[in-house]
């Protein structure tokens, strides 16, 4: 994503960027998950790598587990996914930005949901995003830079991490705004309508927010592989496409489709608007 042309005009809350829906409950994790509750192909690791720069994130608390373990943490959807937030995120991150390549990749880290926390469990979860991540973390206060003014004055810094709770520290977002239907099954035609109806929805301009392209289908329930119409609806051509509408686009199945390609090219159309 860094390399389009002309994306450093654009600030982070401006930004179009590919997501995945429930990120952490894909097929290669290592817990029993029911298939309706898989809703990626692969890791996250693999999943950046691909190009997704959002992830949908929904952490169970395990006091179980004593202080340090890293399944105190898990991510979940119904059920945990064996995934935790120490390895699977965090260390992840890590992993990806050792190659030089990444260095100046947005990733937006959308904590969302939270079961069974108490508010030490959230100082807890808070403080080890806060020590891993460290100086890769862009402080909500640079909310209002461009990228270029990002990476001059916060070489670095390429870590939104946005948390859905009360949080005193600048280093974490307010949550992002996910607009989501309300419906698991849902038609193609009334998922449209409803994404239809979010065009015109107030968003601050430094703000972070997604729409949930997704949902289920019957009889087993199971999240719906319709790539096509996702191919379809956010394909990139010009300034009137559809996908200009967005920003964090959130889908099942993410790396399927074309939409890390179309997010690249429409965020370049974005960009030479910028005066």
């Amino acid at each position: 994503m860094s390399e389009v042309p002309d994306i450093n005009r654009l600030r982070i809350g401006e930004l179009i960027l590919p997501g995945s829906h429930d990120s952490g409950s894909d097929k290669q994790a290592p817990d029993f998950q029911w298939p309706q509750e898989i809703t990626q192909d692969f890791a996250p690791l693999h999943q950046l790598r691909h190009g997704i720069r959002a992830l949908d994130l929904r952490v169970a608390f395990y006091g179980k587990y004593p202080p340090g373990d890293a399944r105190r943490f898990q991510l979940f959807h119904k059920t945990s996914s064996g995934r935790t937030v120490a390895g699977d995120i965090l260390q992840a991150l890590k992993t990806f930005y050792a190659d030089e390549r990444a260095f100046k990749e947005i990733v937006v880290l959308d904590f969302h949901e939270f079961r069974d926390f108490t508010a030490e469990a959230h100082s807890e979860l808070q403080a080890l995003i806060l020590s891993m991540l460290g100086e890769r973390l862009v402080s909500e206060k640079w909310a209002g830079l461009t990228l270029d003014e990002l990476y001059t004055t916060h070489p670095g810094a390429n870590v939104v991490a946005a948390y859905n709770h009360y949080t005193s520290s600048t280093s974490l977002w307010e949550g992002v705004d996910q607009r989501w239907s309300g419906k698991n099954l849902i038609s193609t035609a009334d998922l449209k309508h409803f994404m239809d109806s979010t065009i015109t929805r107030y968003k601050a301009r430094n703000a972070l927010v997604a729409i949930q392209c997704a949902k289920y289908v019957l009889p087993l329930h199971v999240p719906d592989d319709f790539k096509e119409v996702i191919n379809q609806w956010f394909k990139s051509e010009h300034s009137e496409s559809y996908i200009q509408n967005f920003f964090i686009i959130n889908t099942d199945w993410a790396t399927r489709s074309e939409l890390v390609n179309n997010c690249k090219h429409a965020n370049q159309v974005k960009a030479q608007r910028v005066t």
